[in-house]
């Protein structure tokens, strides 16, 4: 003290280093302090008779302290001890064994007989947690970006509302998630975007994701086909859906190519206008599409203005499908008077009953009680193709329980079902339709080839040869419910229903000769590559009749061939070697046989885009509802500003 009155400044303070297991960080004292002038003695704070504090005393840490379960923060470039059990952090003047001590005693007197690898343990899992930390509050928001990706995904893949995100989604999620990991991990999923307007943009990023893989891949591929047809939706908007199916990977592929609104007209030209837009801008060749399927209407059938006429124009080489089940259907339709006044009779009878609420109760219960299979019936649709075979069955099923309805609920037509020869015929009919639905759903798969169609068309036509054998010479078991109901009653078929039944059956015959006409066997090389007798009727140049010579000599190729998963896969595979047979056979193979895809996906359309929704925009929804493509996540959420919510 004396030395300062008398120089006005004070020497560097020397600290005592005995002090035990109490390392303290010695500091010169600022020189702003220590060069104080006389002068400004007076402005001094005046200081009780106390020792003068003197600031700047930093204690450092010891690796000792851990014994103590205390490890350190800098917080300010200051050590200061940070309990590893609780995580409090004291003061830096706290940084000393009996203040850790009382802290580790008050707190956490269960755990002061420890010893320090206990406490070690404590601090590498705490550093370990603090890292996973680190490296995830990075990625958390990249994270919620995928996972609304991915909810989107499965939004447009069930068809549901774009609000079921925050709506349902999030709040399952958000319980789930506090039930088994408590409510530290729930504000984490509040992270994940799903309001309605950002699933929609999910689902529209996805969509054009999706559709920049079918382009790449129908580029990739030497040929594709399409199958085209327009209908309108709720809102009486006129849909444009065109599917195509190319060769990804030796494998055929379909996938929805095109969905359109027709704002305007629906004829041959509007529809050509769209398609031949979409090509151009997203720069697909005609040259590359070598086949077309459509229904029969004009729009898209006729050879002069409809769309078949504008893509011979620009595509003289493609080829044309009649959908093989309208024919089917078409074919299907003629019907001898007294039979097709069955069958209206039979309508009549189902719509008494289905279409009148109480009747319909009442029926089901009555059916309940007698112990039917069945408890209802069902109503004829013309549109669709199996109805006629469904409700006839289901009718002569339950034919004992509408004879005891019509008991009590007087009919008109109540009579017919007292009537043997009337039975006689819906039996018949309804075992004729049953083998018609057989065929129609035998041809709605999408994979059946041109080969396979005309195997069975050729087939049926030969059975409705034999049935009618069958029935000339009293042979009814091959209809399994008229001959059931022959033996039931004891009967035998009338010379009048037999000549029913032969000439229904020979105008079946004629329908489906003009509708499936006869085709040569000069494709057929394609399916029996190592048949001899395909090999001389096949209609190829010289070179590629050596070719096939080659190809069908390769004992190799053989095996292969009675491995394959598919005809298409067969020639992919082979389609290096040789080149032109390969061309050939894609030519035949690839085009549609049926537009059973669109009339799929116009049912997958009114799902989507039903009354309530009728203003969505469906495009998107539909190809991500439709495609078996899988987006690429990592890049849709990479393209995207990570944000905590939209």
């Amino acid at each position: 003290m004396d030395h300062w009155f008398k120089t006005g400044s004070v020497s560097k303070i020397k600290r005592k280093t005995t002090e035990s297991n109490d390392p303290i960080h010695t500091q010169e004292v600022p020189s702003s302090i220590t060069n104080i002038s006389t002068e400004n003695l007076n402005k001094l704070p005046q200081v009780s008779n106390t020792k003068f504090l003197v600031p700047g005393k930093i204690r450092k840490y010891s690796e000792e302290y851990l014994c103590h379960g205390f490890s350190f923060i800098t917080i300010d470039n200051v050590a200061k001890p940070e309990c590893v059990i609780c995580g409090e952090i004291l003061a830096n003047s706290s940084m000393k064994p009996s203040q850790l001590t009382r802290h580790l005693i008050t707190k956490h007197s269960d755990l002061k007989d420890k010893d320090v690898t206990f406490f070690k343990r404590l601090l590498e899992n705490k550093n370990k947690c603090n890292m996973q930390t680190y490296l995830s509050s990075g990625n958390a928001n990249v994270d919620a970006v995928e996972a609304s990706f991915r909810i989107s995904y499965n939004i447009a893949r069930s068809g549901k509302n774009h609000t079921i995100g925050e709506n349902l989604i999030l709040p399952s999620i958000k319980d789930a998630v506090h039930c088994m990991f408590g409510e530290k991990y729930v504000n984490k999923i509040n992270a994940i975007p799903l309001s309605n307007d950002t699933v929609s943009r999910r689902i529209k990023d996805i969509s054009y994701d999706i559709e920049e893989i079918i382009l790449k891949d129908i580029n990739n591929s030497e040929l594709f086909s399409i199958q085209v047809d327009e209908s309108t939706d709720v809102a009486q908007l006129a849909v444009l859906l065109v599917i195509a199916r190319y060769i990804k990977q030796n494998e055929s592929e379909e996938g929805l190519l095109l969905c359109h609104p027709l704002t305007g007209r629906t004829t041959g030209a509007d529809i050509f206008h769209a398609i031949d837009s979409y090509f151009a801008e997203k720069k697909i060749k005609w040259s590359q599409c070598c086949g077309l399927s459509t229904d029969g209407g004009n729009s898209m059938s006729g050879c002069y203005s409809g769309l078949l006429a504008r893509v011979k124009a620009v595509s003289p080489l493609i080829k044309w499908t009649h959908c093989c089940i309208h024919r089917q259907a078409l074919a299907s339709k003629p019907l001898p008077a007294d039979l097709k006044g069955v069958l209206d009779d039979s309508c009549k009878v189902v719509n008494f009953i289905k279409s009148r609420h109480t009747n319909s109760r009442i029926f089901s219960l009555l059916c309940e009680d007698m112990g039917s299979l069945h408890k209802t019936l069902l109503l004829h649709t013309e549109v669709r193709w199996l109805s006629r075979g469904k409700v006839l069955t289901r009718l002569f099923e339950l034919r004992h329980e509408v004879q005891m309805f019509f008991e009590d609920h007087p009919f008109r037509l109540s009579s017919k079902f007292n009537d043997h020869e009337w039975l006689q015929k819906l039996a018949y009919l309804s075992d004729v339709f049953l083998k018609l639905n057989n065929l129609n759903l035998t041809l709605q798969n999408s994979a059946v080839t041109i080969f396979q169609v005309n195997d069975k068309i050729e087939s049926f036509v030969k059975k409705l040869e034999f049935w009618k054998t069958c029935i000339e010479n009293n042979q009814p078991e091959i209809f399994e419910a008229l001959h059931d109901f022959l033996s039931e009653t004891d009967m035998n078929l009338s010379q009048g229903i037999k000549h029913q039944i032969v000439q229904h059956l020979n105008e079946f015959k004629t329908a489906f000769a003009k509708y499936f006409p006869k085709c040569g066997k000069e494709d057929h090389w394609i399916m029996f590559p190592f048949s001899e007798i395909y090999f001389k009727s096949a209609v190829l140049s010289a070179r590629e009749k050596e070719k096939l010579i080659e190809l069908k000599t390769d004992s190799s190729l053989q095996a292969a061939f009675l491995e394959k998963k598919s005809l298409i896969t067969f020639w992919a595979n082979v389609k290096d070697e040789y080149p032109e047979l390969s061309y050939k056979a894609f030519n035949v193979l690839l085009p549609f046989t049926s537009s059973v895809l669109v009339e799929r996906a116009f049912s997958s359309y009114t799902f989507i885009k039903s009354k309530y929704r009728n203003r969505l925009s469906v495009s998107s929804d539909l190809r991500v509802y439709l495609s078996s493509v899988e987006p690429d996540f990592k890049k849709l959420s990479a393209s995207k500003q990570a944000q905590g919510s939209h």
